[in-house]
């Protein structure tokens, strides 16, 4: 799943106003961030395979760090527990934003399960591996992506206001740019080879990341959102 995750990103802001949607969407998509430092330093592996489902050209076949559950569990953890024991600050206050960063980060591995063929493991290569399949269907696909990205900017404009124009404006941008972005990747021709997958699952999102982080700079809390 692509934009899905990122929905999921713009979502979490309603339930916690205090946190970035920088750093909510970077901690839905940081699994692929992870497999895309991974695939560059070689302790992952997929390869690419033209019509290996309906809409996504990839086999993945070597990925339990970055996408298995216990992986994916590990890594939620750590975040939970950097945010919350953080030096400085109320740590009593931190622990609600803590847990929702953790359930941002964990909830790729539930997404990318419903998406993807049977290769999401529970914990290595040999262990059950499971997989929906939902790539194996375009419209599908667009209607479950589109409708989670779609559903969270919803949820993300209700819980806050612009401030500036580069509040308004650079909200529009970014969703743009999503929606490009996941076009061209159902209806482009396949990547020339993964190590042009792993930049722009590492470069590229970070840059969406960054985006976020300042749309979310130019806008506001709005009280009802502020005392759940």
């Amino acid at each position: 799943m692509f934009i899905g995750h990122y929905g999921i990103g713009f979502a979490l802001k309603k339930i916690e106003p205090r946190l970035s949607l920088g750093l909510l969407i970077f901690g839905a998509i940081m699994l692929d961030i992870l497999f895309g430092l991974f695939l560059l330093t070689g302790l992952e592996h997929a390869k690419i395979v033209p019509g290996a489902t309906v809409v996504s050209p990839f086999e993945f076949y070597d990925y339990p760090l970055s996408h298995s559950a216990v992986g994916a569990l590990l890594w939620a953890t750590a975040a939970f527990l950097a945010y919350w024991l953080w030096p400085k600050g109320d740590r009593t206050r931190r622990k609600r934003p803590a847990f929702v960063l953790a359930a941002a980060i964990f909830s790729h591995f539930i997404l990318d399960v419903i998406s993807h063929t049977p290769d999401m493991t529970i914990f290595g290569n040999n262990s059950l591996k499971l997989g929906l399949s939902l790539w194996n269907s375009l419209e599908g696909t667009m209607i479950v992506e589109l409708g989670l990205l779609f559903i969270g900017i919803a949820l993300y404009r209700n819980a806050t206001s612009s401030i500036s124009s580069s509040g308004k404006y650079g909200l529009a941008l970014l969703v743009l740019m999503l929606i490009f972005f996941f076009i061209a990747n159902i209806f482009g021709p396949p990547p020339p080879d993964m190590i042009s997958v792993a930049v722009t699952m590492t470069a590229g999102q970070i840059a969406l990341v960054a985006l976020a982080f300042w749309v979310d700079r130019n806008r506001i809390a709005n009280q009802s959102s502020q005392k759940l």
